[in-house]
């Protein structure tokens, strides 16, 4: 696996988030408590290809509060629901669901080591499997691609893996904001970035800041439609005659001016 930058930038990054979360999840859970706009195309198309949708098991990656479970309840109630979610975030995985079977689980850690992530979800495969405000967290299109392929392997054939890619730099305010934090983070150096080296950040790498809390820094990569592009065609193809998925549905949604996120919806061959 070839890395855009060395494995002492991704490991700082990577602890900088799960200090973020450490300290901050119970704030940040409180802020998320809505169901994104694009989650109801996203049911619409999967319910409309599977056809019998009585029954339907979910995998839900980097699951944060489990609010996809919230909003399926509410979106499909008469569907009986299993899932099966996993994170790095005890603080914002707390909401009690009887039908969620959920494990602690550091991904980016079992990335660094070289590990199978399949083999540690402990699910079976399923009717759907989502990544919901996950990949901004995810340093580097290679790690990201391994991603997306994992997500794709736990679902099963027929079934759908959808994922989402945060774009806050074409949003304005949120680009000024960023670009803001980033220089503060890089000026004041808060113990955990000291040793980072912001030459080796790849085009789209932010630290963000939150709430205006001082030293309250978190790693997020804003998507372009060339790095989706890519990882279409390098993530869901097994070989390059023999894909694994098809994409069955692209497009952008989410926030004030409804572009805020692009979803990707993928069918399992």
């Amino acid at each position: 696996m070839i890395l855009s930058m060395n494995a002492e930038t991704i490991k700082i990054l990577c602890a900088l988030n799960n200090d973020f979360y450490r300290s901050h999840g119970a704030s940040f859970a409180a802020s998320r408590q809505h169901a994104w706009d694009g989650w109801q195309r996203c049911i619409e198309t999967v319910c409309e290809g599977l056809g019998d949708c009585s029954a339907l098991t979910v995998f839900d990656l980097a699951c944060g509060n489990r609010r996809f479970e919230t909003f399926l309840a509410t979106a499909l109630p008469e569907v009986a629901r299993t899932f099966y979610a996993v994170d790095n975030c005890e603080e914002m995985a707390t909401a009690y669901c009887p039908t969620s079977h959920y494990r602690h689980l550091d991904i980016l850690d079992i990335l660094q080591r070289n590990l199978p992530l399949n083999e540690q979800f402990e699910a079976p495969p399923c009717d759907l499997s989502v990544a919901f405000g996950f990949m901004h967290h995810v340093p580097t299109q290679a790690y990201r691609e391994e991603v997306l392929r994992s997500l794709i392997a736990q679902t099963r054939p027929g079934g759908y893996a959808i994922v989402s890619f945060w774009q806050f730099l074409t949003n304005d305010r949120l680009r000024t904001k960023a670009q803001a934090t980033h220089r503060e983070a890089l000026h004041t150096r808060p113990p955990i970035l000291v040793p980072l080296d912001p030459a080796q950040l790849d085009d789209g790498d932010y630290l963000l800041g939150w709430q205006d809390t001082p030293g309250a820094y978190r790693y997020c990569h804003s998507f372009s439609e060339a790095e989706i592009d890519q990882l279409v065609s390098t993530a869901v193809s097994q070989t390059a005659v023999t894909p694994r998925a098809t994409v069955v549905d692209r497009f952008t949604a989410d926030g004030r001016t409804n572009n805020l996120n692009t979803y990707l919806i993928l069918q399992v061959l």
